[in-house]
């Protein structure tokens, strides 16, 4: 995060970390939550212009004590049953006082994303899959399910922090167990894949999306990678880099990750 809240799924639980003796975080966990349930029925996205149904609910609620108190929910927007965007709203009470969102894009076509019917997004980049040779897809959807967690470890993600220390501390975000999303085959058919999240504390910094066509003459795993911060990135896989990203300067709206300062009411 370096710090939006929007995403669809399996909720997890507030982890709410605070210095002893302070017993602030439950109740700033309740009013980021409240926040965000207020503010995410102010968004739309579409996917070559169709409306993407609004996430139910957040597939993950995080909160991130090294960055700060904040807390936040991650949402999924889905397209045809496959993540085309996902999307973190957050709010911020130490060291900043603040109220933010991010979007990345993902597996989805063209996108566009409105809040209160004003274009805030609009990322003009293609979403790139990258072959895992030899990975076989397993027979059966609980098989591939734990493949798939397998595949997923062998990822190393590094991230140059640069919340706290502005030269950047060096960051290993650790591996959700869970993904935070698995594909419905009733909607996606023969395709099945998961989104899986590197965190901090339990806050997502990158997402890896591992998909496979069980239908294909031969079927083979792919993945691809969609950065939560605006800071450096390198990802290795067996100890070799497989992805890498610079920093991002200023604002693009064309870009296929975005931060976007809300603001406090009051």
């Amino acid at each position: 995060m370096r710090t939006v809240c929007i995403l669809t799924g399996l909720v997890f639980g507030w982890a709410v970390s605070a210095a002893p003796g302070d017993n602030r975080g439950p109740d700033e966990a309740e009013i980021a939550a409240q926040a965000c349930a207020a503010e995410l029925p102010r968004w739309q996205l579409t996917a070559d212009g169709i409306v993407l149904d609004r996430p139910a609910a957040p597939v993950l609620r995080w909160s991130n004590p090294a960055a700060g108190r904040v807390y936040g929910n991650t949402y999924v927007w889905l397209y045809q049953g496959r993540p085309a965007a996902a999307s973190s709203l957050y709010r911020y009470f130490e060291p900043y006082k603040s109220f933010d969102g991010e979007l990345v894009a993902l597996a989805g076509p063209k996108l566009v994303a409105k809040r209160n019917e004003k274009v805030m997004w609009e990322p003009a980049g293609q979403w790139k899959w990258n072959a895992l040779p030899g990975a076989v897809p397993a027979a059966t959807s609980t098989e591939r399910l734990v493949q798939m967690r397998g595949l997923a470890e062998e990822f190393k993600v590094e991230l140059l922090d640069t919340r706290n220390i502005p030269k950047g501390d060096d960051q290993s975000p650790r591996l959700l167990a869970k993904p935070l999303y698995r594909y419905d085959a009733v909607r996606t058919k023969t395709l099945d894949g998961a989104l899986f999240a590197f965190v901090l504390g339990t806050d997502p910094e990158l997402l890896l999306l591992l998909e496979c066509d069980t239908a294909a003459t031969v079927p083979e795993w792919r993945f691809g990678i969609g950065r939560m911060n605006r800071d450096a990135f390198r990802v290795q896989r067996k100890g070799e880099k497989v992805w890498e990203a610079p920093a991002l300067k200023g604002d693009d709206l064309a870009a296929p990750y975005r931060l976007i300062y809300i603001g406090l009411k009051g």
